[in-house]
This record gives structure tokens, sequence and C-alpha cells, in this order.
């Protein structure tokens, strides 16, 4: 009788710190969806000041954005899912560098060979924007598991 009071006040306490983890990771992962809210609006203004800067609705046509009949390109940017014993699978961002031999082009450049300056940032925000929406679904994942295993402890605890 008392292992089983043993059993079950040592599982009390690790649901316990299960739910801090939890907690911990809800404001993580808030805190996180605010700055991809965040980096994600200053990239919004930045690509409205460089339209306007531009000049309005003919600063882009679609004959600037490549089609099926334009030359084949690669990714700069690829999201990749990595295993990992001790944080399971991970998503992380894989960028490659501007090579124009093996395929991998500058899109700035399809719209003009020197591209304003606040095109450039709001292409550097949105990079950011990746990085943290890398993090943030590796938040939830982590968000995820924890639930599970406190819904498992809780299951252990009502058997006991």
């Amino acid at each position: 009788m008392s292992t089983q009071k043993i059993e079950k006040e040592a599982a009390s306490q690790l649901l316990d710190s299960l739910y801090l983890d939890m907690f911990h990771l809800i404001e993580d992962h808030t805190q996180s969806r605010i700055n991809i809210e965040r980096t994600n609006a200053s990239g919004a203004i930045l690509l409205a000041r460089t339209r306007f800067q531009q000049g309005g609705n003919n600063s882009v046509s679609v004959a600037q954005i490549p089609t099926k009949n334009s030359t084949e390109f690669n990714a700069l940017c690829r999201v990749v899912s990595a295993s990992d014993e001790k944080n399971g699978n991970e998503i992380s961002i894989e960028r490659h560098a501007v090579e124009k031999s093996t395929g991998y082009v500058e899109p700035l450049n399809w719209f003009s060979v020197l591209p304003p300056m606040s095109l450039r940032q709001a292409a550097s925000t949105f990079k950011d924007c990746i990085e943290l929406l890398a993090e943030s679904a590796n938040l939830q994942r982590q968000l995820d598991a924890i639930i599970n295993n406190i819904s498992s402890m809780k299951q252990f605890i009502i058997k006991q």
C-alpha cells in the first residue's frame, strides 16, 4: 500500500513539473507568435513603402515573375525536418548562397538590377520571419509532446 502511495506522489510531482513546463512553453510560443506578427507587419510596411517609392501600380509587372517557360532555379531557403534524440523532430531552415551556376538566383534581381533599399530590407525582414516560424513550429511540437505526456500521466494516476 505504501509503494502505491509513493508512486502516486512521484507521479503527481512529475505531473506538476509537466504543467510548469507546459506553461513556460505556452509563454514562449505566445511571444514567438507576437514576434512573427511584428516581423511580418514590418515587412509588409517596407513592401508598401517600396511600391509607393516606385510610383504605385506600374512598378512590377507579371512579365517579370518567372513562368513555366523561364529557366530553372532552386530555392534559396528550404524547410528541413531533422530528427534529434533530445528534442524529437525539429524543423530548421536550410539556406543556400546565391550562385547562378548551381541555379540559386536572387529573386530581388527579377525586378531590377538595383532594387531599392526598402525592398532589400523587406526581403531581409521576411527571411527573419521564416526563422521565427520554424522556432514557433518547434515550440508547438514541444508543447504537443508535453500535453500528450500530461494525458498519459493523468491516466496513470487514475489507474492507481
